[in-house]
């Protein structure tokens, strides 16, 4: 008798509201994300503060309007830090 291997199997399941993927935008100055799934956005969220830390000028990311982030590096990071008063 031969033993065959088991294979993987994935499971798929029909997506839910929540499980949409968000939009990715590649703009001059940063790269926007809109996120729709709200585990996603709480994972952004977090970023803020380790991407914004004093420490770092760039990049920084920021959000607004809710589940709409933007990602600046470089020259860009410096502008927009600089005028939301972080030196």
């Amino acid at each position: 008798m031969r033993l065959g291997m088991a294979r993987a199997r994935a499971i798929q399941r029909p997506r839910e509201p929540e499980d949409a993927p968000g939009t990715v935008r590649i703009e001059e100055e940063c790269l926007e994300l809109d996120v729709a799934n709200p585990h996603d956005i709480g994972v952004l969220r977090r970023w803020l503060g380790r991407v914004n830390g004093p420490s770092y000028p760039q990049p920084y990311l920021v959000e607004g309007p809710p589940g709409h982030f933007r990602l600046y590096v470089g020259e860009a990071a410096e502008r927009v830090r600089t005028r939301h008063g972080i030196f």
